[in-house]
């Protein structure tokens, strides 16, 4: 058993000896003065995440079960907070269209046209609790550890953490292939790069293209993974989440555009 693995049941003293340790990592050169403490941090946590994969492989028998019943119940608890929000802004919009007599934002809202003049607003919020409800989904499979979730905080650039033939992988997980800008993809390649295994993913295999870059992916060693080929490695089925989803986008829709 690994030094920090004996503190599992005990974060806070985890989380002091990973402090205490951090100045004994040696900082490489292509690290980033602002992933400094992330590379220390990772790099003490390695072992630690290596050894619970061992130990939750074993004990988790179970999975194989509910993973659709828990699939479920992620997409359902997603339906009823985004319906939840679109109401109160649908609400929000007609105490407001009351009162206003002048400074119209746009012809909808002078018109009073509820749907349009929301609709990005409903698209945002939509793929906003989305993105969060697909990590969730992503978190059901034994093959993945979310630090948040089990240390009790988040590693910069990284969503989770995944276990695949006997390597762990850390992983930024985003809605789409074309989810980034220009900006965020460089952002997103010198967060990953940091470690010995990482991988890009995109949960759906949507979007015209990647918009991180292939060819710094390639030269960093970062998988790009959509769809099938990042959920097969969660030992998840696409196509089943896929479906699942599609039925649930169109409840949503349907209460959204109910008369």
């Amino acid at each position: 058993m690994s030094y920090l693995y004996s503190y599992r049941h005990n974060l806070t003293q985890l989380l002091e000896e990973i402090n205490l340790q951090k100045p004994a990592i040696k900082i490489p050169t292509f690290v980033t003065h602002d992933l400094v403490d992330t590379y220390q941090i990772c790099r003490l946590i390695d072992d630690f995440i290596f050894e619970y994969f061992q130990e939750n492989r074993k004990t988790d028998t179970d999975i194989a079960d509910n993973r659709d019943q828990k699939i479920d119940d992620a997409l359902e608890e997603f339906q009823s907070k985004v319906v939840e929000k679109i109401l109160k802004e649908k609400q929000d919009f007609k105490n407001i269209s009351l009162k206003k007599k002048k400074g119209f934002k746009n012809i909808f809202e002078f018109a009073q046209c509820e749907n349009l003049y929301l609709s990005n607003k409903y698209v945002n919020l939509i793929s906003e609790s989305l993105g969060h409800t697909l990590e969730e989904i992503a978190s059901i499979s034994s093959q993945v550890f979310v630090p948040e979730k089990i240390l009790n905080f988040k590693i910069k650039g990284v969503d989770l953490v995944v276990f695949n033939q006997g390597i762990i992988k850390y992983t930024q997980l985003k809605t789409k292939k074309d989810t980034l800008t220009g900006s965020q993809s460089d952002r997103s390649i010198n967060e990953l790069k940091i470690h010995p295994n990482s991988v890009f993913a995109a949960a759906l295999d949507m979007g015209n293209s990647w918009t991180i870059s292939k060819i710094k992916a390639k030269e960093n060693n970062i998988e790009l993974l959509a769809g099938q080929a990042f959920w097969s490695m969660l030992d998840l089925d696409y196509e089943t989440i896929l479906n699942k989803l599609k039925m649930t986008v169109r409840k949503i829709e349907k209460k959204l555009y109910q008369v």
